[in-house]
């Protein structure tokens, strides 16, 4: 039994210390440094000229450290807004709101916890698309006539945050997300939109 143990012992000497401390980091892997995305937008409340009711997103995101990310997205947002009416006794005006189809996004997101299955995360950031208002003026006494107006067109934002969970398959690359959103409209208005989507990092 003491030969024994002074075999065992010349072994653990004659080692290399770089095997001896191989069990330490055997597991350690770097943080996947990208990812890309899509899925489907749904806003709940009043209407909006740069959140649609529904939308398809594409989203592309940039890890800096294994818990922040910064993302791009780009998503469908052609629409035609009511924006009110007013009314006096010589002339009825009518205004409406139309947005280009492409809308964008920039956030910066927060994720907790490390290779879990399901990763909660915070977000915040800023959505943009491009407007142009179209006024008609109807006359409301004979001879009737109508005159149209259009804006040029401008960039209108809204500030957004939220948060989600982000669900990975066994392969740790593919995804699944959920997330809601509030997006800060004009006059402090808040409306909430939901986000489902799937996705993979690399």
């Amino acid at each position: 039994m003491r030969r024994i143990r002074w075999v065992m012992a010349l072994v653990v000497l004659t080692l290399p210390a770089e095997a001896i401390a191989q069990p330490a980091v055997a597991f350690t892997e770097p943080y996947r440094k990208w990812d890309i995305g899509g899925g489907i937008a749904l806003r709940f409340g009043d209407n909006d000229a740069v959140v649609p009711a529904g939308a398809w997103t594409a989203e592309f995101g940039r890890y800096w450290t294994a818990h922040v990310k910064t993302s791009v997205s780009v998503m469908t947002a052609g629409q035609t807004t009511y924006a009110g009416d007013t009314f006096d006794s010589q002339s009825y005006t009518t205004r409406e709101i139309f947005t280009r189809p492409a809308g964008f996004a920039a956030t910066g997101t927060y994720q907790f916890l490390d290779n879990e299955f399901v990763q909660p995360y915070v977000t915040a950031g800023v959505r943009f698309a491009s407007t142009s208002t179209s006024t008609m003026v109807s006359s409301a006494r004979p001879p009737y006539s109508s005159l149209v107006f259009d804006s040029p067109y401008r960039i209108e934002a809204r500030p957004l945050f939220g948060g989600g969970f982000k669900s990975y398959f066994g392969n740790g690359r593919a995804f699944m997300r959920s997330e809601l959103l509030v997006a800060v409209g004009p006059g402090g208005t808040a409306r909430a939109v939901l986000q489902i989507g799937a996705g993979v990092d690399f």
